[in-house]
């Protein structure tokens, strides 16, 4: 028995280098075959396409396609569940804008530990957010907005799709006194039709979407929600100055993986995360779709994330936020 005991240890210390030499090899090869990048939104809208700038240029460096997968569905949870479910060998990504972290409080009962259980690889952008009405909405200032909405409660619908916007609507209606009703959507490119055709007649959505369709006279902008007014629009007040500065989101933008993925391989995902994001040909493709690139070390957006889940969870349970 002694003899067989000993012969066993032998040949479980015997292992031990090898299955270390076997995980290093693997970590310099990565990657192996083409990686995924899901999204939770659908295709076409701002998320969208700073996402795809990304997996652009993380093919390059990294030598193997991106592909990009929307996912979109339950806030986002439809996604970063098959992210987590994906194998832990860093081939699948999560992008997510910053407002789906609130999405576990949102949907309690999820099952979802965003701290816990998604690594952070970097930030990658921002999405500046506007106020839009339907033409046939006769006001053309903010305060006008407010007086009719105090005059009719409920009477106007406003489109919402993102965390992000159920949170600037319960803010608007918060800090005007109003009553608002929410119709919900998918993503800000399923609810622009809609408010295109004034089936809603107001929706706190991203600059990128509602421009075009406010220069070509179907919207029209009535504030930015930001500290300074956008550039491209220098006539547009801010939130804070049509009397509002309460109404103010997160937009920021990232990339995550599964908290089980080997630290070698998400460190190498962050560089070349980053890299990407200094690029000046993604810096100027973004500006002209009045986007913005904006990066952030896996610590730091690890430091804002857990800043913000306490932001979130106290306006969650301030204005009694659901993702029905």
């Amino acid at each position: 028995m002694r003899h067989l005991i000993l012969s066993l240890a032998l040949a479980a210390f015997a292992a031990c280098p090898v299955a270390v030499t076997a995980q290093g090899a693997a970590e310099a090869s990565f990657p192996v075959r083409p990686l995924r990048l899901l999204v939770p939104v659908p295709a076409g809208g701002p998320s969208d396409f700073i996402a795809r700038q990304v997996a652009q240029h993380l093919s390059t460096s990294l030598g193997q396609p991106v592909v990009v997968e929307n996912k979109p569905g339950a806030n986002g949870l439809v996604a970063a569940r098959e992210a987590l479910a994906a194998p832990a060998d860093g081939h699948t990504m999560l992008y997510a804008p910053g407002s789906m972290i609130a999405t576990p409080l949102l949907a309690r009962g999820s099952g979802l530990d965003w701290s816990q259980d998604l690594a952070p690889l970097g930030k990658v952008g921002r999405v500046p957010f506007a106020l839009a009405v339907h033409p046939g909405v006769p006001v053309q200032r903010v305060a006008e907005l407010v007086d009719q909405a105090r005059q009719q409660p409920g009477a106007l619908n406003v489109a919402t799709s993102t965390p992000s916007e159920v949170l600037a609507a319960a803010q608007f209606m918060k800090a005007a006194g109003v009553q608002l009703t929410r119709v919900p959507y998918k993503g800000g490119t399923q609810a622009l039709p809609d408010l295109l055709a004034g089936r809603v007649q107001l929706m706190f959505g991203p600059l990128s979407l509602l421009q075009p369709q406010a220069k070509a006279g179907a919207l029209r902008i009535l504030a930015t929600l930001a500290p300074q007014r956008h550039a491209a629009l220098p006539e547009v007040p801010t939130m804070a100055e049509a009397g509002l500065p309460g109404v103010d989101v997160p937009t920021w933008q990232g990339v995550y993986t599964s908290a089980k993925v080997p630290p070698a391989l998400r460190a190498r995902l962050a560089t070349d995360i980053a890299a990407a994001v200094a690029r000046p040909e993604m810096r100027a493709e973004l500006d002209r779709r009045m986007l913005a690139a904006e990066g952030a070390t896996p610590q730091d957006l690890a430091a804002t994330i857990t800043q913000d889940l306490a932001a979130w969870a106290a306006v969650v349970d301030e204005y009694k936020l659901s993702a029905d």
